[in-house]
Parts: structure tokens; sequence; C-alpha cells
């Protein structure tokens, strides 16, 4: 605590807050409504950004136009009353610690106009997967009538009839003694009855009010009675003449005589029907998905987490956790547009939805990913079989309101109980892993999660952590793999390819890392830092060895897509000065497909920079000559899988062909990768191919071996050079 402020609730500190989606921000317009509707102003803190959202009726309640409050909580904590704050903030504390409940408070706040108001605040703490708080939502409403009416009640031997009829309420008095009841006019209409004020028992009360309720309001009002509490306070449902169910808040105080036992018991009852609906619809949207309406990835977890704690016990059966994922959603919401693909979003949870059986429970967990919980599953076969039932259910076809027939499919992977969970969270993550290992297997299938898969999940997880501690502990290395000319076989220039070498596992190869380091976005720094060291070291070997070296560097699809590439090629390049046009980007096909406009405008930046662009793997993806012709491309790397049928009579020698005479036709430069035997670089030869690559040269290589390389090559061609000098006769390349 400091300054008179709470110390605010701390939410987690995500890598990134997420902005409201479409759903959310219609979730969001809905509760405003129904709290504007209540004269209810709205509020939604973010713990993780300490920023709260003030709903129109919020700042109106305060005297405040709709731009004079940001989003600070100090614009509503500063103007909080002193001596309540710190009640507000314990009751924000210790809800957060029960759980996501609602919770209701009141207190007091001062108006623009200097006067104090009473609200009455009602909300709810949200917390994510793992039980941390990340926003409180909700809305409060001045009740400052009410709260003078009633301390005119407590003070005052009259009905207070003057005094509530700003309020807005009922208005009760009971004589203890005698039973007798009044309800004000207020309170007769409010019920539907009519016909002004009454008079009847407490008995005739209890009995308008709802079954499950009136044990709780008569427990509260004889504790009241028996001085066990200061004020009653309930919230409770009755009925409307016309067979409405009402919520109602009934609130109350004794006056005493001098012995202390209470003689009367007067207070008021408030229609809160529309808050308790607002609220409840609040209380859904919270646990629910905004599109398909099912329930969310918090409420899963929950229900998970309930099966698990009845799985302790000896009699339950064991269930089932599955994750389905949409076979090649991406592509029909990329070619149908996003509202065929919330159709389709929509039509996969309800068929998963009335597929189920009854207690089952379906969750939307992410954008194209549904979970199942399953009870009473009784061994490994009988989970698949429900599986696939559910898996048959969505592939039956789908008719969209474009008229368009689809038929979508689905992959999953299950978890089952009998493994010794001990949170939902390692259940449903399980689930996931099973359904990734399907979706790598070929998709439209079921796998089950089992020991093996739990322990490559494991050495994955240590592998990430150790690749991380990698890239802070400078265990990567460039090793360089010489690109000759084909002609004479010079050096013509390197590609520089990354190495780790693990404190204890030695030298990983890239293949068992690459993938990690893209989906983790640790590429992004690695590829930075390789960036820059090849760009020295082809500057150094330029003074050394010739100003024509080139240098080709790898660049993933997160780099090439970074905001700042092109930045830090043009500070590399400035800081290094390297002969332009000699360092190369190889990028892959792929990349191409997944942002065409901003690849090109990325690229056509380098190329003003004199960087050359190299089409790595080409012939073995999507190949298209329209890339050739939209995109500033000036190498094509034929594949090592055409170059090995170098010289044979088969459809992959003709491709190394092909594209040879192609690039030869567009002025384009060609290397060969892969190239370990003299006879296919012989036959890249007789197709004029300019360059190549493989162990047939030379492996990739530390620094040190290439200068003791292109050393040993000058040494061999200066000898070569004298020799022929003697002889009267030109040089040869070697």
């Amino acid at each position: 605590m400091s300054a008179g402020k709470p110390a605010r609730l701390k939410g987690p500190s995500p890598a990134a807050v997420p902005v409201l989606s479409d759903d959310e921000r219609l979730t969001l317009e809905r509760y405003s409504l129904a709290a504007a509707a209540s004269n209810e102003g709205l509020y939604d803190w973010d713990l993780r950004t300490d920023r709260v959202y003030y709903g129109e009726t919020w700042k109106a309640l305060l005297g405040y136009a709709e731009d004079e409050i940001g989003t600070s909580p100090d614009e509503w904590l500063n103007r909080v009353d002193p001596d309540d704050l710190i009640w507000l903030q314990a009751t924000l504390d210790a809800q957060a610690s029960a759980g996501g409940k609602p919770f209701q408070i009141e207190y007091r706040i001062t108006h623009r106009n200097g006067h104090v108001l009473w609200m009455m605040c009602r909300g709810i703490v949200v917390l994510d997967d793992e039980g941390e708080p990340i926003r409180i939502v909700g809305a409060q409403r001045d009740v400052t009538d009410r709260k003078n009416a009633e301390e005119q009640l407590r003070l005052s031997e009259e009905r207070y009839a003057l005094a509530a009829q700003g309020a807005n309420d009922g208005l009760w008095d009971w004589h203890v003694a005698t039973d007798r009841l009044y309800c004000s006019p207020r309170w007769t209409a409010m019920l539907g009855i009519g016909g002004g004020a009454r008079t009847s028992t407490m008995e005739d009360w209890y009995a308008q009010i709802d079954g499950e309720d009136r044990p709780r309001l008569r427990a509260a009002v004889d504790t009241h009675l028996a001085g066990g509490s200061a004020h009653l306070e309930e919230e409770v449902r009755t009925r409307h003449a016309g067979g409405a169910e009402l919520w109602v808040l009934i609130r109350g105080v004794a006056i005493r005589d001098e012995e202390g036992e209470a003689i009367r018991m007067a207070g008021s009852m408030t229609d809160i029907t529309a808050r308790k609906r607002a609220e409840q619809q609040l209380l859904f949207d919270a646990f629910h998905d905004g599109l398909t309406r099912l329930p969310n990835r918090m409420l899963l977890l929950d229900r998970i987490g309930q099966a698990l704690g009845r799985r302790r016990r000896p009699e339950e059966a064991q269930f089932a956790v599955m994750i389905f994922d949409i076979d090649h959603f991406k592509t029909v919401n990329d070619s149908l547009g996003p509202l065929v693909g919330d159709e389709v979003l929509c039509a996969v949870g309800q068929r998963l939805d009335g597929a189920r059986r009854s207690g089952d429970t379906v969750a939307r967990l992410s954008a194209d990913e549904y979970g199942v919980l399953m009870d009473g599953v009784l061994d490994v076969k009988a989970a698949v079989d429900a599986a696939e039932r559910l898996a048959g259910a969505v592939a039956e076809p789908l008719t969209l309101s474009n008229g368009q027939d689809v038929v979508m499919s689905v992959t999953a992977g299950i978890a089952l109980s009998g493994s010794g969970y001990a949170s939902a969270g390692d259940m449903l993550r399980d689930a996931g892993l099973a359904m990734f290992r399907a979706k790598t297997s070929g998709r439209n299938r079921v796998e089950m999660f089992d020991d093996a898969l739990r322990e490559r999940a494991l050495t994955r997880l240590r592998l990430e952590s150790d690749l991380r501690h990698a890239v802070e502990g400078r265990q990567f290395r460039l090793f360089y793999q010489p690109i000759v000319r084909l002609a004479d076989g010079t050096v013509a220039g390197f590609e520089a390819l990354m190495r780790w070498f693990h404190p204890e596992r030695g030298m990983i190869p890239p293949s068992d890392f690459v993938h990690l380091a893209e989906e983790t976005g640790l590429i992004l720094k690695m590829g930075r830092w390789a960036l820059v060291e090849a760009t020295r070291q082809l500057a150094e070997w330029q003074g050394r060895f010739g100003p024509d070296l080139f240098m080709s560097v790898n660049v993933s699809g997160r780099q090439l897509m970074e905001d700042d590439l092109v930045a830090a090629v043009t500070e590399t390049l400035d800081t290094h000065r390297i002969t332009p046009g000699t360092l190369k980007l190889e990028i892959t096909e792929s990349l191409l497909l997944d942002d065409p406009g901003r690849c090109l405008s990325i690229m056509e930046a380098l190329k003003r920079k004199d960087v050359k662009l190299s089409l790595d793997d080409f012939g073995t993806g999507f190949s298209s000559l329209s890339y050739l012709h939209r995109y500033p491309i000036g190498t094509l790397k034929i594949d090592r899988s055409f170059v090995r049928a170098a010289g044979e009579s088969d459809r992959r020698s003709a491709i190394a062909r092909i594209i040879t005479l192609l690039a030869q036709a567009l002025d384009l430069e060609v290397i060969a990768e892969g190239i370990e035997k003299e006879s296919e670089a012989e036959f890249l030869r007789g197709l004029h191919c300019q360059y190549g690559q493989g162990y047939h040269f030379a492996p990739p290589l530390p620094k040190e071996a290439v200068e003791d390389l292109m050393d040993a090559r000058r040494r061999s061609r200066e000898v070569l050079e004298g020799l022929s000098a003697l002889r009267g006769l030109p040089p040869k390349g070697r």
C-alpha cells in the first residue's frame, strides 16, 4: 500500500496482451446495452496492462463526458472515499483468491461537482488457465438515494415514503410483536398486485419468495433479529403477478428497544432483474466462446479438474480428453472468406456438440480447435471408437449459406485419465501433443497419447530450454561450404551454415533445431547474428582472397517478414564494407505463398541495397514461373534430389536440365546443390550450369579450415601459373 492507494492485484505478464476480437467486442457491446438499460456503468479492468475500460454510463454517473476520463485505474481509485478504499481493495484481493466468484461491494465516491455518491459495485475476477487473476469485469450503479432512505429509516419513526420516492424502491415495515407487515404502493406495483399499499404478515411474504431462496431469506431475517448481523441484505427470486420471475434485493434494519430487542424491522425492496440478467450473461460470456456459444477453454479446464477430483475415488471410471483440429481450415478461410470460415466453425462445433453423449462437454479452444471431455471411457479402444464417431459426424457434407457444399475432416488426439494426471492443463496438453502427432502423420486420423510421445515431448522441452541457453551463451558457430565455378573449379563464394555446439551433446545438426527455433521465435535472434557474422567474415575474406567472393545467408520466413529486416541489413552493410552485390539472401518458395505483396515489397527494398536474392530448393515446392517474373530473384538453386539423378535417363535429370535452360533464358545464375560425385559435376558442366556446391568439392568448414583451403588453392594456382609461364601455356583453374 503506497500513498493512500491500494496495492493493485497483479495479473500475469504475458509476452503480448491480445487485442479484443470481434466476438469479444460484440459481447462487450451487448453487456453495455444491458447495463445502460438498468442505469449501470460498465467497467473492465485488464490486470495485465493495468488499464480500465470505463463505459459511457460509468462516466456519466460521476458527471463526466465520454472523453474526459482515460483508462488508468487511478481515474477510479483516486475518487474513492479514503475510508472505503482499503475495504474495496481487500474485497478485490479476497475475490481473486476465492477463484473468480461474483462479488458485490458498496462504497463512497466523489462526483465531479464535489458531492459524495454511494455506489453499488458488482463484478467478477476472471482467472487464466493457471488460476491467476487477469481481469475484473462488472458494473456499478448509483444507490445514493437508497442509502439515504435507509439512513432515514434507521433514524425516523415514519415510514419514509418521501425519502424513498427518488430511489424507486418498494418499502416495507414489519412490527415483530404483531407480525403486521406494511408494504408500500411501489412494493405492490413492483409485484403487479396493484391497489396501493397493503398489509399482510411475514409468512405471506415468505410464501411469495422462490422455494430455493426462501430458507436463506428466513435465516438472514432471524440472524439479524438476534443481533447476528448489522443489517439485512439478500438477493432472492419472487414472482410477478403475471408469472414472470423477478430478482429483488431485500434490505432492512431492525429498530430495537432499550434492552436491544428488535421491535420493528424496516427496509426496501429493489427490482434487480435487469442487472441480474446482465450479470448472468456476463458470467456466461466469461466461460463460453463468443462465436459458437460453446464452453471455452477455461470452462473445459474447470470440468476436467472436477473429473480428476472424482477420478481419485476408486469407484469412478476413467475419462478421456480429446482435441479435434479442423484439417485445412486456413485454406477454406482464405479462399471463401472469414464469414464462411465462421460458418464452418459454428457448423463443426454444432456437429460435435450434437454427437456427444449427455454429460460430456464440447468446447471451442482456439480458432479451429475443439476440446471434448468424455466420461465413463472403459479403455483405449472405447476412446478411439468414440473419437472416430465424433469425427464421422463432422465429415458429413455441409451445405453453406452461399449454396456451396464442402466436406470437412478433423484430426484428433486423446489423453486418458488413467495415466496419473495431477492437473487439467497437463491432460489437455497431452491430448494436444497426440493431435499434433496425428497431423504430422497425415491428418484425418485419431492418435492416442502414450509414454513414448510423452518422452518425445520431454525431449523437445529440454531441447527448447537448451536452445534458449544456447542463444544467450553463444554456442552457435558458422560453417562455410564453398560454392565453386564448375567451369574451372575456383571458389566463387560460400554458403554460411549454422552449427550448434552443445556443451554436453556436441555438435547438433540444423535439422534438429531450426524448426524449433522457428516455432519459438528464437530464429529471429539467431538469424540476425548469422547475418552480421557472415557479412563480417565476407569483408575479411574479400580483403584477403579477392573482392569478388560472395556469401549466401539463409533467411527464414519469420526473418523475411520482420519489420526491421531491411534496416538491419542496411546497418550491417554500412558497418562491414563489402563489394556491392556480393551478399546473397536465400529464401524458399513456400515463403512467397504466405504474403506475396509484403514479400515483394521487402525483396525490392533489399535489391535497392545491392543485396542479391536466391530461390532455394527450386523445383521441390510450388514452383511457378510467375515467381521468376514477379520477384527480383537473381539466382536459382537446384535441389540436391535432382542433382543426384544427374546423368541418368529419368525425369529428375530432365528437371535439372530444364531449370538450367530456364535460368539461362532469363539471365539468372544457377547453383546446383549436393554434388557428391564427379559424374554429377560433369553432367552439370555439360548443361553450362555456372556454380555447384557439395561434398565432392568440400563439406561445410569452420573459418580456419576455409582459410587453409583458400591458401592452399592460391599456392597451387601460383605454382600452375609459374609452370604455365615456363611452358608458354595459359594457366588452368585448378
